[in-house]
């Protein structure tokens, strides 16, 4: 009797999106072996020995199959509070902790890599997430349609910025928040002295609707449409999102600059310029499913669960 396939699924089992994954690829009859990343230290169930990685009592140095949901990239931790269980009397504690912690999970995940097996996504591609401007540099160099960009900490480039593209929205660089637009009332002497605290990404806003387009293994999966009529931030109107068929271009878009990042598995924010050129605000490296397709037995999840195992 042939043993079953196994993949490794990076995540936690309170993370819905994970268990998805997870679900999906043991109706495959394959197992999923769930890494959760939230159980590190608090469980000893990770460890690395002289090369091999050992989760739970199992050796995963010889498996050939992974798929990064979550784990944490950021420092300085943005949740600190999470820490207090831990019993460190000080904040500073607390977050030497939350590195050597990352320090530990970074340097397996990345072990497991380079071992030849198959990763959904390679943690340098996930970092991309968070490290925004470095994904629209390389989108840049490789002539990916991008919005103009300003990451700065000087009032004076932002009131450049704001001059020269009229509407702009801002965000954080490495995510976390909605995107909201530049008013009148942002470019006060008071409130841009507030980059005094951080920098803050400023782009030029693209009017019009918002695409998002799965990809896999340099193949197209699927599209959908989110109207962005009342809201900035196309996330405010999830409730909305319908199926939608992209032409050749828009798919030309995601297709090279899912290969430019290293991105196995992504789901591309697209809009449709004025000019009628679509461009792309960010590719995601570890994308929800479950806003957009039916995350049970739809056609993203089928499709990323079987390239899995096939992978396994």
């Amino acid at each position: 009797m042939t043993s079953r396939k196994k993949v490794v699924v990076i995540g936690s089992r309170s993370d819905d999106a994970t268990r998805f994954v997870a679900e999906a690829v043991e109706r495959r009859r394959a197992r999923a072996i769930v890494l959760e990343t939230d159980r590190v230290p608090d469980s000893a169930a990770l460890s690395w020995e002289d090369g091999e990685v050992h989760w739970d009592g199992e050796c995963l140095s010889d498996l050939r199959s992974f798929y990064l949901k979550l784990v944490r990239l950021s420092l300085p931790v943005p949740e600190a509070e999470a820490l207090s269980e831990r019993n460190f009397p000080r904040w500073q504690e607390q977050y030497l902790a939350e590195r050597e912690r990352q320090s530990f999970l970074h340097s397996v995940l990345r072990s497991l890599h380079r071992r030849g097996g198959s990763f959904v996504n390679p943690l340098e591609a996930v970092e991309l997430h968070y490290l925004k401007l470095q994904q629209l540099a390389l989108l840049r160099r490789h002539r990916i349609p991008v919005p103009s960009t300003l990451a700065t900490a000087s009032p004076d480039a932002v009131r450049e910025f704001v001059a020269r593209h009229g509407a702009v929205i801002y965000k954080p660089l490495s995510g976390g928040a909605l995107v909201r637009k530049v008013e009148e009332a942002d470019l006060t002497e008071e409130r841009l002295q507030l980059l005094a605290n951080c920098p803050v990404l400023f782009q030029e806003q693209i009017q019009g609707d918002e695409f998002r387009a799965y990809v896999l293994d340099g193949e197209p999966v699927s599209a959908f449409h989110i109207p962005t009529d009342g809201v900035v931030d196309a996330r405010q109107n999830l409730h909305r999102v319908k199926p939608a068929r992209l032409p050749k271009e828009a798919w030309a878009v995601c297709l090279k600059g899912a290969s430019a990042l290293g991105m196995v598995f992504t789901a591309v924010d697209l809009r449709r310029g004025p000019d009628g050129a679509f461009v792309a605000l960010e590719f995601n490296p570890t994308p929800a499913i479950s806003f957009f397709d039916d995350p049970r037995d739809g056609k993203v999840i089928s499709r990323l669960a079987s390239y899995l195992v096939s992978k396994a």
